[in-house]
């Protein structure tokens, strides 16, 4: 057990530096007006911290850019708030693995709130990116951005993943039920 908190400590001074990086890279994002800073001196080491458009939703934030749109703001955000949530809940998973608390109702719903929200940063991924255009076009009559659905490998090994973790969630819940029933026999 002594294993597991000392273990769990780690993860959870990687997911605060995470968390703190991703918190600073939103930052810089929305604020900075070229979304990044690059720190260092000439020809020493360099390092990169902002936000970016990445992935399908990129060609929209180019279009967006062009329009005179902050991309970072009305789509960068929008990316990382399922990951700042995923991060959220792994603290919360390894804070109650640091207590000693192993197979228990709270880590069950955690395991379940993570599944599900990688399942809906998969819905997210398809349903923002329209819905972002078509008020945009509606909202400004001389905008026309391309609407479009994409998603890639990547959405798709994300909603795959989500739903093991849900049916890990489930079948941690039912040992539980048979743990508290098989205690109760006794």
């Amino acid at each position: 057990m002594n294993r597991i908190k000392t273990l769990s400590l780690l993860v959870k001074f990687g997911l605060y530096f995470t968390l703190l990086s991703m918190l600073l890279s939103l930052g810089v994002g929305v604020w900075h007006q070229d979304h990044h800073v690059v720190l260092g001196a000439e020809g020493a080491m360099k390092a990169w911290l902002g936000l970016e458009v990445t992935g399908n939703w990129e060609p929209l934030a180019e279009q967006l850019a062009q329009s005179g749109f902050n991309e970072v703001l009305l789509l960068g955000v929008m990316q990382l708030v399922p990951l700042l949530l995923i991060n959220w809940i792994l603290l919360r998973l390894f804070s109650l693995y640091q207590q000693g608390k192993v197979f228990e109702l709270a880590n069950i719903n955690c395991f379940r709130y993570l599944g599900w929200t990688m399942v809906g940063q998969f819905v997210l991924n398809i349903i923002y990116p329209p819905l972002l255009t078509l008020s945009m076009n509606e909202l400004y009559a001389d905008l026309v951005l391309t609407r479009s659905i994409t998603f890639g490998e990547n959405d798709i090994a994300m909603l795959l993943v989500g739903f093991i973790i849900i049916v890990i969630a489930e079948v941690m819940r039912q040992g539980l039920i048979l743990q508290s029933e098989q205690e109760l026999t006794i």
